[in-house]
């Protein structure tokens, strides 16, 4: 038998559909902006498909503008943060939560006190600590790794409190060691906490420009400050640039892709694991 269509899920798929496309449309907007030129952009045709497709603009972008090199370095600051704070991440909550030890509590308080500082008020001290790191990549991948830290603990504490202390205790009787039991038993339930931090990480070090802006010259400048760059005091390719925040949006695009699956985990998992 067919099921009757009520009006209720008919405005729900309605106002689904209708959230879809408000969604999809800054995508298609400045894929549609980067096949433009500058000419096209400023005579009115903002939202609509453009004239003359200028597949030329990614060419330019990634050549003349040096994009290539910009992307290189923000893939390498972006990884090389994303393996100290998962790793670092992990390793904090488990100490502070799965252990016992005097001062606990006061050491995981502190910690979350570094959410409460804005990265603008810090900058002064960063700029004299680093003053030697000035135009390397340890310049950006030590303070993004500082920084993300506790937002990383906080996410992975809310999942790590739900595994139950049998598993560690079963370990133990096994003669497992702390370090074996955290790797390969904790570990690798909580790839789920883990992926969801790694995206909150990603798109904060991955559009950063500040730090990027101050601390980066010459070859190991960002994909922010390269974009920011191509902005000239006289004149501004806007397809170019269109075409370098296209290239710049897709591997967040692809993250996601790859990792929402494990994200949808970590928000319905239960508090037993088999």
């Amino acid at each position: 038998m067919k099921k009757k269509l009520s009006i209720g899920k008919i405005v729900c798929q309605v106002f689904l559909i209708v959230w879809l496309l408000l969604c999809l449309f800054p995508l298609y907007w400045l894929l549609c902006f980067s096949l433009k030129d500058t000419q096209e952009i400023f005579s009115g045709n903002l939202i609509g498909l453009p004239t003359q497709w200028l597949w030329g603009n990614y060419s330019n972008a990634w050549n003349s503008a040096n994009i290539s090199l910009f992307l290189l370095n923000s893939v390498i600051d972006t990884a090389i943060t994303l393996c100290f704070t998962s790793l670092l991440g992990f390793m904090s909550a488990y100490g502070l939560l799965r252990m016992r030890w005097r001062g606990q509590k006061a050491v995981m308080t502190y910690i979350m006190m570094g959410m409460m500082i804005p990265m603008h008020a810090a900058l002064y001290p960063l700029t004299e600590t680093l003053l030697p790191l000035m135009g390397t990549h340890a310049a950006l991948i030590i303070p993004y790794t500082a920084f993300n830290i506790p937002i990383t603990i906080l996410i992975i504490s809310g999942f790590i409190t739900n595994i139950p202390y049998e598993m560690e205790e079963a370990a133990c009787i096994d003669g497992s060691g702390i370090y074996r039991t955290a790797f390969t038993i904790i570990l690798p339930m909580m790839i789920p906490a883990i992926s969801t931090a790694a995206i909150f990480v990603f798109l904060q070090v991955w559009n950063e420009l500040l730090l990027a802006t101050v601390f980066t010259t010459g070859k190991v400048r960002t994909l922010t400050v390269g974009i920011q760059q191509m902005s000239g005091q006289y004149q501004t390719d806007y397809g170019s640039m269109g075409a370098a925040l296209v290239i710049a949006t897709l591997p967040t695009l692809v993250l996601y892709m790859c990792m929402s699956g494990q994200v949808q985990k970590s928000l319905i998992a239960g508090a037993v694991k088999g």
